[in-house]
């Protein structure tokens, strides 16, 4: 998962020394935090793409992580990914998913029907949007 994450970062254009940094700087330990849920989207029994949700607080679960390998970006694994964990959410009782966006990324979320809601400043010092979607129930 580590190395999805730190490829697709890198594809953005990233100095590869930070991304390589981040990436393993990724607490992707199974205890790391009570409640949370990775989804991973495989091709022929090989991980390709993953996302991981965090348990509802105050009614809404963060979108901790997605992240799909950079040869398979545009090929729908990222919005099935992301539709997944929208209805995990939904199933866990929340009512809103949020998530730092990726600056690259703003578009793709955009389309899945994610909404700036406010921004907040990134370790690197950048300011990232935090976009969200009301989750209807099902």
């Amino acid at each position: 998962m580590r190395e999805i994450a730190a490829a697709a970062k890198g594809h953005w254009g990233y100095d590869a020394a930070l991304v390589r940094s981040w990436a393993a700087s990724l607490d992707l330990s199974p205890g790391r935090l009570s409640g949370a849920e990775a989804f991973v989207a495989d091709a022929d029994g090989r991980a390709i793409g993953w996302a991981e949700v965090l348990p509802p607080e105050d009614g809404a679960c963060v979108l901790e992580h997605l992240w799909v390998e950079p040869a398979r970006i545009g090929a729908g694994i990222g919005s099935q990914l992301f539709r997944h964990a929208a209805g995990r959410a939904r199933r866990l009782g929340a009512t809103a998913m949020e998530w730092e966006a990726e600056p690259n990324a703003l578009g793709f979320y955009a389309r899945l029907g994610g909404r700036r809601l406010r921004t907040a400043m990134s370790e690197w010092g950048r300011e990232l949007t935090i976009m969200g979607v009301v989750l209807v129930p099902s």
